[in-house]
């Protein structure tokens, strides 16, 4: 290894180094989860059963759901053990394709008879690393330059909207993982095309699709605008060629998962028919792309400032010397081919997301990061390299660096869920009481697992007036009851607790209650006799 790449890879190990302290930090700090997040768990490792319950392939309204119910459906327990095809036969009945899913449960066979945040989160931080280092050679690809990498891997790495990413146990990191490789795959074949590149180019995509069905909208217009690029320069056999590849790794995705096409033409919530639905809502419009570029400002506002920053040192050191920007076509020409598409993107998947969420974007942000890169290169290449010119460009990669590092120790990112801490604490005093859960659908159980695995079981019922709800307190013969109850009309029964409770109370004899906690899907209380 020459002196040159000793130092590229000592930049690249600090760099990731420091990014990895941070993102311990945030991992340690984690205390809960959201129910996407715990369906990450069951559908990796529930045996051919997708969603909690002792229903065939649907809900029961009554039923009784135990502690070792609750941890079979999160955790690998034997039979499940590396069973791949449990995964996929759990995913062509859910919303979403296998690959993350088949990590999880790999992660998790390791781990047997063991539930832990960190079965998803070492593997998610694993992704995320990979794809900062993809990130780096993508930058040192477009600019040649080793300190505007390093601080593009600083600018995402320590972003909120990269730690979000990271510490969210979902398919998002894995989607960025992808759509940074597909960028990186596409600039070396703008600069020397080749069917090796674009074969990889159409497994990316295929392993793209095969993580998240939103991968396909920023590989779809950085496809198009790459084919348009080879056509305006009359490159027809290579813009064929490429077409061809891409189109291959699509039809390969389906021919792996036949499922997808059921899913993008299915009418539910999360589905195609919810996307048309939403592109038909012209008045949600406005509301949406606010909303979602507001998260690239927002969860990018270090790479904002700093690109900002790096192009008023430019500019006025292109001043003082009176020359212009030393911009260059070989850079430009593919930094805006992999920009470009973000703007298309971002608009397609505001528009269509079946719940207004930064998360179905979360995997250009890595790209939007370029920009801030290429200012940065743009204010070295400015700087005079000699007296306090060549000072200038290290303090301020060093400013940049500093203002990612502050802001990400300031700014909490998102799945950190430090009030489950709270909920737990209460739920604990009242672990060895009986715990019923009103409800018609399996969403709000789902959600609060975590707690409820803490009760030795669970009676689960949409019937204040239920013989089976009646005979479980009976037997239980206890003084205090903790009641959950489904709140959420959208994804669940939607119940109002006010008109509910005074029912349950003369129904199974329990004289008054105690709110305890709000949590998205449900509100919990305590009735006591």
């Amino acid at each position: 290894m020459g002196k040159t790449e000793h130092g590229r890879f000592l930049l690249l190990a600090l760099s990731l180094l420091l990014v990895l302290g941070v993102c311990l930090h945030f991992c340690l700090w984690k205390s809960g989860m959201f129910i996407d997040e715990i369906y990450t768990y069951g559908l990796s490792n529930s045996h051919y059963q997708p969603f909690i319950g002792h229903g065939e392939g649907e809900w029961m309204k009554e039923q009784l759901l135990t502690r070792e119910d609750f941890f079979d459906y999160l955790a690998v327990t034997g039979e499940d053990r590396f069973d791949f095809a449990s995964v996929y036969s759990n995913q062509e009945l859910d919303v979403h394709p296998p690959l993350h899913y088949w990590i999880i449960n790999f992660c998790s066979s390791l781990a047997e008879n063991q539930f832990s945040k960190w079965i998803g989160l070492i593997p998610d931080l694993m992704i995320y690393l990979g794809t900062l280092v993809l990130l780096f050679v993508l930058v040192r690809e477009l600019f040649s330059d080793d300190a505007a990498a390093a601080l593009c891997v600083l600018l995402y790495g320590l972003s909120r909207v990269g730690l979000s990413t990271m510490l969210m146990i979902r398919m998002y990191v894995l989607m960025a993982f992808f759509t940074v490789l597909l960028a990186l795959l596409s600039v070396r074949e703008l600069r020397k095309p080749s069917l090796k590149n674009e074969i990889a180019i159409g497994l990316c995509i295929c392993l793209g699709l095969m993580t998240q069905y939103y991968f396909v909208f920023y590989a779809f217009f950085l496809c198009a605008f790459t084919v348009l690029h080879r056509l305006w320069r009359k490159e027809w056999k290579i813009a064929l060629r490429f077409s061809l590849c891409a189109f291959l790794g699509v039809g390969l995705m389906l021919l792996c998962f036949p499922a997808a096409v059921r899913h993008l033409t299915a009418d539910k919530l999360v589905s195609g028919g919810n996307a048309l639905n939403n592109l038909e809502n012209l008045a949600a419009w406005p509301g949406r792309l606010r909303y979602y570029f507001g998260q690239i400002r927002q969860g990018l506002w270090a790479a904002v400032l700093s690109g900002l920053l790096a192009l008023v040192c430019a500019a006025a050191a292109a001043l003082r010397k009176k020359r212009r920007l030393p911009w260059k076509r070989s850079e430009l020409v593919p930094l805006l081919l992999l920009l470009l598409p973000v703007l298309p993107t971002v608009f397609v998947s505001a528009v269509i997301a079946p719940v207004v969420e930064g998360r179905y974007i979360y995997n250009i942000m890595p790209i939007c990061v370029l920009a801030a890169g290429y200012a940065v290169h743009l204010a070295l290449q400015s700087f005079d390299k000699e007296g306090a010119g060549k000072a200038a460009g290290p303090v301020l990669v060093a400013v940049c660096a500093c203002l990612a590092l502050v802001l990400s120790l300031r700014t909490v990112p998102e799945y950190i869920y430090d009030e489950h801490r709270t909920y737990n604490g209460m739920i604990a005093a009242h672990a060895e009481d009986p715990c019923v859960y009103m409800t018609g659908y399996y969403a709000p159980v789902t959600q609060d697992m975590l707690q409820l695995m803490q009760f030795q079981n669970v009676y689960v019922t949409e019937n204040p007036a239920s013989e089976g709800l009646r005979r479980y307190l009976t037997a239980a013969d206890s003084p205090e009851c903790v009641v959950y109850i489904d709140i959420d009309g959208f994804w669940g029964s939607g119940f109002d607790p006010e008109s509910l409770l005074p029912s349950l109370l003369a129904e199974t004899g329990y004289s008054e209650y105690e709110h305890l906690y709000q949590y998205a899907l449900s509100d919990t209380y305590l009735m006591r006799r």
